[in-house]
């Protein structure tokens, strides 16, 4: 049975909030109500879900999306694609140097690096594990890797405690006193795909904001801010397909 009192509840990824924070008003006005977002760690959000936590509208990585549908707990009709983010190196602001986009660079600068801070519960901390794994750094990497909790990467190499921070795009850009330091290409498959999609109870307003996540208006707004939005025509929302390039 549809849920139809108060604000519509969506969680939300840390990796997106300073982009939902300035969507919030157009959202709320689509809608016609307010909204009221539960921000978390992308493997947490279907955790809370699955454990019966109430809510309208979701953002995660589709995998976890194709796990909720099976159990009943989002619409799988609803579900569509919001974007894809790079994975990226965040070095505190004030040092002059190109932002890498090479994987060799990106490996060499990581070999050089006294510190490297990732979130250890996040999606971006296990595809960064990934990527050390996939270009033999995991043994270099390892003593000098300090996972931390959501927020604590850019947070410690903005008060030079840490050298670099591995996170999403967003995250870096968003981030004040951090700096892009590497972007990690397409061709080394570190990037993070998020799905929206609709609880199967959702409330009036619900489907009126999936749309606007949804809709080709953000686009050059969502990659201005670090999110590439798919080719349309291609793939469904666990295959994002092609993408447009991040504006940087």
């Amino acid at each position: 049975m549809p849920r139809d009192a108060g604000a519509l509840r969506i969680f939300v990824p840390v990796a997106i909030r300073a982009i939902f924070e300035r969507l919030a008003p157009r959202l709320e006005a689509a809608a016609g109500r307010a909204l009221a977002p539960a921000f978390d760690l992308n493997p947490a959000i279907p955790e809370r879900i699955l454990a019966g936590e109430a809510y309208d509208i979701g953002l995660t990585n589709p995998p976890y999306v194709d796990a909720l549908v099976a159990a009943g707990r989002a619409d799988g009709a609803s579900q569509r694609p919001f974007g894809r983010i790079p994975l990226a190196i965040g070095r505190r602001a004030g040092v002059e140097a190109p932002v890498l986009t090479d994987e060799a660079e990106i490996a060499a600068l990581l070999r050089g690096a006294e510190s490297i801070a990732y979130t250890g519960d996040g999606t971006s901390g296990r595809t960064y594990l990934d990527a050390m794994a996939r270009l033999g750094l995991s043994e270099a990497a390892a003593p000098k890797s300090r996972p931390m909790g959501a927020g604590g990467p850019v947070a410690s190499v903005a008060a030079g405690e840490t050298e670099l921070a591995v996170g999403p795009l967003t995250t870096i850009m968003s981030s004040r006193g951090l700096v892009p330091a590497a972007i990690f290409p397409a061709a080394a498959g570190t990037q993070i795909d998020i799905a929206v999609f609709l609880s199967t109870s959702c409330a009036a307003g619900a489907a009126d904001v999936l749309d606007v996540l949804a809709g080709t208006e953000l686009d050059t707004e969502l990659a201005a801010a670090g999110v590439m939005r798919l080719d349309r025509r291609a793939g469904s929302p666990s295959d994002l397909g092609n993408v447009s390039r991040v504006k940087q």
